[in-house]
């Protein structure tokens, strides 16, 4: 991928991000917070994907990303090991969210978590901008 490729891949994956964010909102402002969860999960994988395109990876996978990101990023300590473990939960969350009826989410926990979402895009962003 080129270097041009690589910056409008990024760029692509953060507006699908934004995207997935204002979803999440609005589904929290509806009392939906279940399919908010799983909307927030998927504003920070792209951000993610954001932040791995502009390095020069390209995942193919969840866990392709997730993995690239553990090694590249969090173990090199540009990001927290508490980023690894948020995107690992939203995952599980946003999984349960898709498949399995019964899972209840707390829309203050949802509210928790979208908001540590959104600070996660704003990161990858402010990563990519500087």
């Amino acid at each position: 991928m080129t270097e041009e490729a690589r910056r409008e891949s990024a760029r692509a994956e953060l507006d699908l991000a934004d995207e997935e964010l204002r979803a999440a909102e609005a589904l929290l402002r509806d009392s939906v917070p279940r399919i908010a969860i799983a909307r927030a999960y998927f504003a920070v994988f792209h951000a993610l994907r954001a932040q791995l395109y502009a390095e020069g990876f390209e995942p193919r996978t969840h866990g392709g990303a997730q993995h690239l990101f553990n090694l590249h990023f969090v173990r090199t300590g540009r990001y927290e090991p508490s980023t690894s473990r948020l995107i690992a939960r939203l995952q599980k969350y946003r999984e349960d969210a898709d498949y399995a009826p019964a899972f209840v989410v707390d829309p203050r926990g949802a509210r928790e978590d979208l908001d540590t979402a959104r600070e996660f895009v704003a990161r990858v962003r402010q990563a990519l901008a500087g």
